[in-house]
């Protein structure tokens, strides 16, 4: 058991109406980067403000979407305790279970185009021959069940990460959703309907929790510091809890990498293909990436949780028929128009073991007869 589950917290936690007796390991976040990092200017949505300043909201949203595609929620009530147990669950998830269990659960990525379950390290190339130190368990929302098809460490805690996932998407995904349907001129709850229908089918959101192990300093030479390859997310609406660790960097329109500076309690928010697709452009799909952090963090692994909505299967990613997306939008695809589960499954399947056209800067993938980068 890892050095930071030595506390155990033992009061009755809420969670959506659900109680969560179980006792679990605080999780103790590392101390934050001392060193001088220039950060990514990302503004910030207070969902505190959603009844009473939503317009205010659908501004911010706008300009941050249409300018670098990243923005931070904070005031969405979700509690740092609920959120601390995630962390803690997250860690049993890496250390509590054997190698053996975690084979047993490997994700079928390349032979269903799915995350489900493990994605142990040294799967991807990042560079130069040299493989990720990276491990992720995954759920899918619409997969989650039965509480046995998980390692046996993590099956009395389904019901309680199941509550998490409900809370994030009740919580920031459907106020995010309104919000962008401001910015695009769509009638309010248009998004949210493409993500859960009014008979509660629901798309198939991943949740994730993801751990990065320190590069050596020969891996880092080989990959020029890069940890995970700058991409774009796959699915609609992605939401990641700010974690302390300084390690990802969004592409900002001048083109630099600038680093995303941790919020307590906030979430980090970027648009994903699905979306971005679906304004024709204008809402971004940025670049991200993962790289070594600064020196004082250098030594720390980088624990996190992901929340990746996905709109329900079948979606075409047409264009959304606003007057707005209509006249500054673009069209996406000139053939065939992908459904949401064809190219999330696509690209799943390809990222990080396709054969791509190598280029200086960043690979290019072709799929559906547009191209992908893969920045380095």
């Amino acid at each position: 058991m890892s050095s930071t589950q030595t506390v155990l917290e033992s009061s009755e936690v809420q969670i959506s109406n659900l109680k969560a007796p179980l006792e679990l390991p605080v999780f103790v976040p590392p101390p934050v980067t001392k060193e001088n990092i220039e950060w990514a200017d990302i503004l910030t949505v207070d969902l505190s403000k959603y009844d009473t300043d939503r317009a205010e909201l659908v501004d911010t949203v706008r300009t941050a979407l249409e300018r670098d595609g990243f923005f931070y929620v904070v005031g969405h009530g979700i509690s740092p305790t609920t959120i601390n147990r995630q962390l803690a669950l997250a860690q049993i998830a890496f250390d509590d279970v054997s190698r053996e269990e975690k084979e047993r659960h490997v994700a079928p990525i390349k032979e269903e185009g799915t995350f489900r379950g493990y994605k142990l390290q040294n799967y991807w190339e990042i560079s130069n021959g040299i493989r990720d130190r990276i491990e992720q368990y995954n759920f899918y929302l619409n997969e989650i069940d039965p509480a046995t098809r998980h390692p046996k460490a993590l099956q009395p805690h389904v019901e309680e990460i199941k509550a998490f996932i409900e809370e994030s998407r009740t919580r920031v995904l459907k106020k995010v959703t309104t919000l962008i349907d401001g910015v695009l001129g769509l009638p309010e709850g248009t998004l949210w309907r493409l993500h859960e229908t009014e008979d509660g089918i629901k798309g198939g959101d991943l949740y994730r929790y993801m751990v990065y192990d320190p590069l050596t300093s020969e891996e880092a030479k080989g990959t020029n510091g890069v940890m995970l390859a700058g991409h774009t997310d796959f699915g609609s609406i992605s939401c990641l809890v700010s974690q302390p660790i300084t390690a990802l960097q969004v592409l900002m329109p001048d083109n630099v990498w600038r680093y995303v500076k941790h919020h307590d309690n906030a979430y980090v928010i970027n648009i994903g293909d699905q979306v971005s697709f679906m304004s024709g452009g204008i809402l971004k799909a940025t670049m991200h990436r993962v790289v070594r952090p600064p020196q004082d963090q250098r030594h720390l692994r980088r624990l996190g949780l992901f929340h990746f909505a996905h709109l329900l299967d079948g979606v075409p990613l047409d264009l959304f028929p606003t007057e707005k997306v209509q006249k500054e939008g673009h069209k996406i695809f000139n053939d065939v128009i992908p459904t949401s589960d064809e190219w999330e499954r696509a690209r799943v399947k390809t990222y990080g073991v396709g054969e791509f056209i190598k280029g200086d800067e960043y690979d290019i993938e072709i799929l559906n007869g547009i191209q992908i980068r893969h920045y380095r």
